[in-house]
């Protein structure tokens, strides 16, 4: 059985979706230290396949270093486990060090829409549209 773990590395989100129960705009970040933590966790936990999927908020809130913490912990103390890897992001946040980062652990990257840009915009908030695209642009010539 593939075995699913979900990490949060924040609840902040820098959207103001107008039907999202998350409204934090500041939130605390997960720290190294609580990463280490998951990994002593699962270290013996089930010898079965897991895949990890940070989650938010806005997990790209969390930053490169976080990710580039948390992904070598992950691989490599928890190898036995085959882990796989997945985030779901409004893509705002996304540049060229994360999706490099985010190719090399071979990390797909969900995302939405709520339809065309004057119907997102009204609900996600004025410039919601463009910075998903722009984000999705980075993420794709990365092949993510």
């Amino acid at each position: 059985m593939l075995m699913h773990v979900m990490i949060v590395p924040t609840m902040g989100c820098p959207a103001n979706c107008s039907y999202c129960w998350n409204s934090e705009t500041v939130s605390h970040v997960m720290t190294n230290e609580c990463m280490d933590e998951i990994v002593e966790w699962l270290k013996d936990f089930k010898q079965e396949p897991v895949t990890f999927t940070f989650h938010g908020g806005e997990p790209l809130l969390a930053g490169y270093d976080f990710y580039e913490h948390a992904l070598d912990k992950l691989s490599t103390h928890l190898s036995h486990l085959y882990p796989a890897y997945a985030i779901q992001t409004n893509l705002w946040l996304m540049d060229e060090k994360l999706a490099k980062l985010f190719k090399k652990y071979e990390i797909p990257v969900g995302s939405s829409l709520d339809g065309p840009k004057e119907l997102n915009d009204k609900q996600r908030g004025i410039g919601y549209y463009d910075k998903t695209l722009e984000g999705y642009r980075i993420a794709r010539k990365h092949g993510l």
